[in-house]
Parts: C-alpha cells; sequence; structure tokens
C-alpha cells in the first residue's frame, strides 16, 4: 500500500534536546564571530543583536504565517553588524558554532538506520520532510550518517514552509512525484505530522516519544518510543 515513507527528524529518527538560552551556545557564537574579525563585547550585546535582526526577519516574513524562516540572513547580519563580509563557509561555522553549543545531547534512535534500509530494501522510498533549519540539521545528518539512507530530504528553511503547512506536504509530493494515497507520513507530533499530512490525503503513523504530546487520534497507527519494528511489521501487513 504504501510505496512511500516521509520521516520528521527529530523526535523520530533523532533523539535531541537543545538550550538556545545557555551561556555556553552564546559564547561558541561569539568566539566563531571573533575568529573573522565581528568582535561582540559582551554575550548581552550578542544576544540584542541577534534578537533584533530574527525580530526584523519574522517583521517581513509576518504576512506568511506558516512560512518557514531561514536564520542564514541573521548570522550573516552578525558579522555585517562588525563590517565584516560573511561568505557562505563562515556563516555556516557560526551557526553550527552556536546550535552545537546549545545542543545538551543527541543521538540517533536504535535501529533508525536499518529501519530506513529494510524499507528501501523492499523498494520503498525514503524521504526526510523536517522542520528545521538547513545550517543546523544537514551537520547532523552528516554526522550521523543518515544521509545516504534517504532518497530525498526536504528541510522547512530551504523550502520556505513548515509543517502542518499543506504547501510543505504538496512541495515533497510533487518534487517525489509520490501518490499522497501510497505515502505514509511517520512523525512524533501530532499536529504537524499527523494533522498536516492528513490534510493532503495521506495516512500517518504517531511515534509517542515524548511526554510533551498526547495520542494522535486521525494517525492509522501508534507506536509507544520509536518503535521501528512495529512500524515496519504495520507498513509490510498494509499491502
Amino acid at each position: 500500500m504504501y510505496s512511500t515513507i516521509f520521516f520528521d527528524l527529530y523526535g523520530t529518527l533523532i533523539d535531541l534536546h537543545t538550550d538556545e538560552q545557555a551561556d555556553g551556545a552564546w559564547t561558541a557564537l561569539r568566539d566563531a564571530l571573533h575568529a573573522h574579525g565581528a568582535e561582540y563585547t559582551s554575550l548581552a550585546e550578542l544576544r540584542r543583536a541577534f534578537a533584533d535582526e530574527q525580530a526584523a526577519l519574522e517583521m517581513r516574513e509576518s504576512a506568511r504565517p506558516d512560512h518557514e524562516l531561514d536564520l542564514a540572513p541573521v548570522y550573516r547580519n552578525l558579522f555585517a553588524l562588525k563590517g565584516i563580509g560573511a561568505t557562505d563557509e563562515m556563516v555556516a561555522q557560526a551557526a553550527w558554532a552556536f546550535r552545537d553549543g546549545s545542543t545538551d545531547y543527541i543521538r540517533l534512535y536504535d535501529g533508525a538506520i536499518g529501519l530506513l534500509d529494510a524499507l528501501r530494501a523492499s523498494g520503498r522510498r525514503t524521504v526526510l520532510l523536517s522542520n528545521a533549519q538547513k545550517l543546523y540539521t544537514m551537520p547532523e545528518l552528516e554526522k550521523f550518517g543518515l544521509v545516504p539512507h534517504l532518497d530525498t530530504i526536504f528541510i522547512s528553511s530551504q523550502a520556505g514552509w513548515k509543517k502542518p503547512s499543506e504547501n510543505f506536504y504538496r512541495l515533497a509530493l510533487e518534487t517525489t512525484g509520490a501518490d499522497p494515497a501510497h505515502t505514509l507520513m511517520v512523525g512524533n507530533d501530532p499536529q504537524a505530522d499527523i494533522q498536516g499530512a492528513r490534510r493532503v490525503g495521506m495516512d500517518a503513523a504517531y511515534l509517542h516519544t515524548s511526554d510533551w504530546f498526547g495520542d494522535a487520534p486521525t494517525a492509522v497507527a501508534q507506536f509507544d518510543g520509536a518503535d521501528y519494528a512495529g512500524l515496519l511489521r504495520f507498513i509490510e501487513e498494509r499491502k
């Protein structure tokens, strides 16, 4: 029944917790900026500059509530405020310094790669559909070796839309040529992953990996935690 499987990332394939208010994150960002001559005298100054740049970006995009921001211009402008013209590589280094510094823990759920490989071995396509910043997410995908196990990757900051926007789902469906009637979304967020998929005619399976979210009544299947064995059985049985 399902020839294509869409996956959420965080809480579905990767377990992650970050604290973007931690001083360590801002210290790492300040050091990365200083390494290229963009000197901020205090963390307070850097926090204000970042907040101002992000607020300005949000204001420009406020007419599109389901539009996803790309924070690359924020990082680029942190250099520009100090008279430094940043290259794409410098922007990526600064963003990753902040992300890495804010990360309390990150791990790949046990069996994630095995699940992706089993699905592909059965002739199914594996597609990532993640609400995330490309500057943060691509290094993490590469760190855990996930990229070769995914046929296509869609990241909201790059696409310009975020789940549960129908625009984001339709972009992924149209780009991959997937039939929504034969596509399953797998995720841990009842609204973004489950309801969003249902709006475009896709089935959705819910992985209850977080205490924050409750049940997902519109899901065709629900699993306690990252139960990949159960998920794989469900997919195989839905032929």
